[in-house]
């Protein structure tokens, strides 16, 4: 009956160890169990305004999330941005963006990116004013430059005059330049084009209508004397209505005068008095096309 103890206490002693060699082996731990499994918290896109801009244009991002160490990259080119007042972002679309649709890729805090489509818009001129933005026909005759003055010009912009398009002068985004052909008078409309976007065209008026500024005696020729008319918008061909007469270049001087045409600014009327006594002389310029001056009075034998 001995040894059937002794082999119940060395199974027994067997166990023991067993049991002591798998509890060491794998301690429990408590702290690991308790403490939930950690997770990136991934920074969601909410808005992006505009979804579509030209080059300049700024463009804001919210976000819901973590947003610090965001990235934007626009088809894969890095660009800066500034934060703004809560979860927001802001990027400009650098100049010189060509026109198209783009991957905006946005790089969250977590490091997680997404991507959304983004078009870049051609860009649209735009035209404050122009210089001068009144021209007469006289000025007409030498060379003129106009200046136009707005935003969003390049070195491949056209100038629209009337819808034709002309060679303009790149000064700079905010400056272009032209020279203005020789048109008739009235009103012209005057536009960029950049591509295919076209500023909304601002009015351009040419001045045809004849301008008396002063009426001076000259020189005396015994039986005839002459007026000098000054002014603007006098052609080759303008007749002058002195008190109702209407004197030309062809005009007899028996008849009572002479007209001798100098420039678009200054024309001679050679006058034959019936008299030598003064009078008001009522003077007027009429032009070919029918544009009449407003009177001028002028003391005159």
């Amino acid at each position: 009956m001995f040894p059937h103890r002794l082999y119940g206490f060395l199974l027994l002693f067997l166990l023991f160890l067993a049991c002591s060699e798998t509890t060491a082996a794998a301690p429990f731990d408590t702290y690991s169990a308790k403490r939930p499994p950690q997770r990136k918290e991934v920074a969601t896109v909410l808005s992006i305004a505009p979804t579509q801009a030209g080059p300049g244009t700024l463009v804001t991002l919210t976000f819901g999330g973590e947003i610090d160490g965001a990235g934007i990259l626009l088809g894969g080119d890095e660009l800066p941005f500034q934060k703004l007042e809560g979860h927001k972002i802001a990027f400009t679309v650098p100049a010189g963006k060509m026109p198209g649709q783009y991957a905006l890729t946005v790089r969250g805090g977590s490091g997680m990116t997404r991507s959304y489509a983004f078009t870049v818009l051609p860009l649209k001129p735009f035209i404050n004013s122009i210089e001068p933005d009144r021209v007469t026909s006289c000025r007409l005759n030498g060379v003129n430059q106009v200046s136009i003055y707005g935003r969003n010009f390049t070195e491949t912009s056209k100038v629209l005059f009337d819808g034709a398009a002309l060679p303009a002068k790149y000064i700079s985004p905010e400056s272009l330049s032209f020279i203005l052909p020789r048109v008739a008078g009235g009103l012209h409309q005057v536009s960029v084009k950049n591509i295919t976007e076209i500023a909304t065209p601002v009015g351009l008026q040419i001045i045809t209508t004849p301008t008396v500024s002063s009426v001076s005696i000259g020189d005396d020729w015994v039986s005839s004397y002459d007026l000098i008319l000054e002014g603007d918008n006098f052609q080759q061909n303008s007749i002058v209505i002195a008190n109702g007469n209407q004197i030309s270049s062809s005009t007899d001087m028996q008849a009572g005068g002479q007209l001798t045409y100098i420039d678009c600014n200054r024309i001679v009327y050679q006058r034959r008095p019936y008299s030598s006594t003064r009078q008001d002389l009522r003077i007027q310029v009429v032009n070919p096309g029918g544009e009449i001056s407003q009177i001028f009075v002028v003391s005159a034998p």
